[in-house]
């Protein structure tokens, strides 16, 4: 099966077209499905225990010797207060939390091996698309159209907030001249608001990635943004530090952007794919990996990617940026996301667990 969206809307009745078969119904638990393993799954987190998460509230967890699971025979099924689906989880020491369709927010004290629900707002037909914390008590969790809360203690209380700075200009301006109706301009504010697809966090800066070009940073844990000029206006699905003083940006249709940290100019490098590209995964300090739409994974040569050049043109007559490198496999499915371990991408698919070995 070919996908060519992202996990917003990957199967499109994921999220607004199928309330019945996946809205939340928390009195029950996710079913424990014989083939878990072969399902969507969205999101991973590579600390130890590894957790993944996906459709129908499936969350597993995989440990091995070595500290990181590194095959789909290291991964159980937990039970979970859910049958919505979860797009992204994220830990800090023994803690662990998930978000999902729903608005859903779900918390475990002991490694993922117990949950709790946290928050569920199905009425807001929105899904959280992302979260992270920066410690065992301070988060927040970013969505579709704008759904952003934020949590000082753990996850017991969220408090919406609406971040009008991540707008282009011109909507800034509009919304200047209507808040003197703070009702209005909230519901202005809510309407105009991009779907925030992804977080990053690194050396005590945040950033995010969106709809309509959206790309911003934070230097006090999301609380106010700045966001980046960039001359494309087109759906951004992950953004991250490469920790060499350059930021990657990447997203639809087989689109990449680099930047240095202190530079307000972003560069497009050539990635010859037109699929889209969901995720930034960071290797060692010289790799970084990002993975696609269609089975596409492409390495990336940090220490290149400022460097304006290119490679050979291949048959297709695209000449792909030097620092790149498209990495074999026999997968077609779209991989949402994976971590680096022991060199080889353990990847989360659109069938299920998979693993891309790095040559």
């Amino acid at each position: 099966m070919t996908f060519k969206l992202n996990k917003l809307f990957l199967t499109g009745a994921f999220i607004f077209g199928a309330n019945a078969l996946l809205s939340s119904a928390y009195a029950e638990t996710a079913y424990l499905a014989p083939h878990v393993k072969d399902s969507l799954l969205l999101d991973i987190d590579g600390s130890n225990p590894t957790v993944i998460v996906g459709e129908r509230g499936h969350i597993l967890l995989g440990q091995s010797a070595e500290g990181g699971a590194l095959n789909d025979a290291d991964f159980k099924q937990v039970s979970v207060p859910t049958k919505t689906t979860l797009t992204a989880v994220t830990q800090v020491n023994d803690k662990v939390w998930a978000v999902g369709h729903d608005a859903s927010i779900l918390h475990s004290s002991d490694k993922g091996n117990t949950w709790l629900v946290q928050l569920s707002m199905p009425e807001l037909d929105r899904p959280f698309l992302d979260l992270v914390f920066f410690n065992e008590q301070e988060g927040i969790a970013v969505g579709a159209y704008g759904l952003f809360y934020r949590t000082e203690d753990g996850g017991v209380t969220w408090e919406k907030e609406l971040h009008a700075s991540v707008l282009p200009q011109d909507d800034i301006d509009y919304l200047e001249s209507i808040k003197d109706d703070q009702q209005f301009y909230e519901e202005e504010l809510s309407f105009i608001l991009p779907h925030f697809n992804r977080l990053s966090v690194k050396g005590g800066l945040v950033y995010m990635a969106g709809e309509a070009g959206m790309l911003a940073v934070s230097e006090d844990k999301g609380r106010s943004w700045k966001r980046f000029d960039i001359d494309y206006m087109g759906s951004f699905f992950d953004v991250s530090s490469l920790g060499n003083g350059h930021i990657l940006a990447v997203g639809l249709r087989g689109n990449a952007f680099v930047k240095q940290v202190e530079s307000e100019q972003w560069e497009r490098l050539e990635t010859c794919v037109t699929t889209s590209l969901n995720s930034i995964i960071l290797g060692n300090e010289q790799s970084t990996f990002v993975t696609g739409n269609n089975g596409v994974v492409l390495a990336i040569d940090n220490q290149k990617v400022m460097l304006d050049e290119v490679q050979a043109e291949n048959e297709e007559g695209c000449a792909m940026h030097t620092s790149m490198k498209r990495i074999k496999n026999e997968l077609n499915d779209a991989i949402l996301n994976g971590r680096f371990i022991n060199d080889a991408i353990l990847a989360v698919t659109a069938s299920g667990i998979k693993k891309v070995e790095i040559n």
